[in-house]
């Protein structure tokens, strides 16, 4: 039977820690890695404590793209799952999406829950399965169209899950490098369109993950996250190995933000309405000619 693997990687993670390793048990982990990165807290000496978990330390603190790298390699499953310390995932919900996981598919995904720091549901939407169009419904799965699930279909509309709940196959993952470190943000759109790269994208119908949301996150500026997700986005598109796909994922991302600029200006009740729809012109034009250019690039 193939063996899952489940990687936390945890930072300043003790409050929560527990409650997420006993989620993964309660899913169906055959395997449960917690990756201490640089706690300063009783995080690493709780994990050491957890039944049935293997402990892999970093002493200075890399981040969670270095931290989730650390635990794919030393991961032993034939699949891998990446869950965030404060998430939970469902119980069962490994082999919802085991069934899946088909030939040719190297990821399935489910829908997500956002919850707060109580795990109350809160109102910030969930992603449902439905956005991964153009998929169809087959068999109770939602799996892609004849016209595929591309890296375009995740850039253009900007539609990505939390990187926590999401089933690889190990070997895929391992074949791109897994997380480049070298984002900030949006490191996970950009490892499920490299991934897109190596085969099929599917996805169940059901709640696999809880996802918190803090009150802190909630809060946050987004300047500097729209920031490092615009940087992040330009990098992918930049970067796609075709003319077609830099194109492609060039053109959806400008007309995502064309539309929020229509939409925001037509229903702008204040300046600063105002001054985010031209900004999100700019941002669309910005795209735009950045897909004429890197579309004339040679093929990587």
């Amino acid at each position: 039977m193939p063996r899952i693997s489940v990687i936390i990687p945890a930072h300043d993670a003790e409050t929560t820690l527990a409650t997420t390793v006993e989620s993964a048990r309660l899913a169906g982990a055959d395997e449960i890695l917690v990756v201490d990165d640089g706690s300063r807290d009783g995080t690493r000496a709780l994990a050491q404590q957890l039944a049935g978990v293997r402990l892999i330390e970093r002493d200075r603190a890399g981040g969670p793209g270095v931290a989730r790298n650390a635990g794919l390699a030393a991961s032993t499953g034939d699949f891998v799952v990446f869950l965030d310390s404060d998430d939970r995932m469902t119980p069962g919900s490994l082999t919802a999406l085991g069934s899946a996981m088909t030939t040719g598919v190297v990821a399935t995904l489910g829908r997500f829950l956002a919850v707060d720091e109580h795990h109350e549901p809160i109102d910030i939407g969930t992603w449902a399965s439905e956005q991964l169009r153009p998929v169809v419904r087959r068999r109770g799965h939602y799996v892609p169209s004849a016209r595929g699930f591309s890296s375009e279909a995740l850039v253009t509309r900007l539609v990505t899950p939390p990187p926590s709940g999401i089933l690889v196959r190990r070997a895929a993952a391992v074949r791109i490098g897994g997380y480049d470190v070298a984002l900030r943000r949006s490191e996970d759109i950009d490892f499920l369109v490299r991934l897109s790269r190596e085969g099929t994208l599917a996805a169940v119908n059901e709640v696999v993950v809880h996802y918190r949301r803090t009150p802190s996150q909630r809060s946050q500026a987004t300047g500097a996250r729209q920031r490092g997700r615009l940087r992040a986005l330009g990098r992918m598109i930049w970067t796609a190995p075709t003319r077609r796909e830099r194109w492609a994922m060039a053109r959806g991302a400008a007309a995502h933000y064309f539309d929020r600029a229509e939409v925001r200006w037509h229903g702008a009740t204040t300046p600063r309405d105002r001054i985010i729809a031209v900004r999100s012109y700019i941002i669309g034009t910005v795209f735009r000619c950045l897909g004429a250019v890197s579309a004339c690039r040679s093929t990587i």
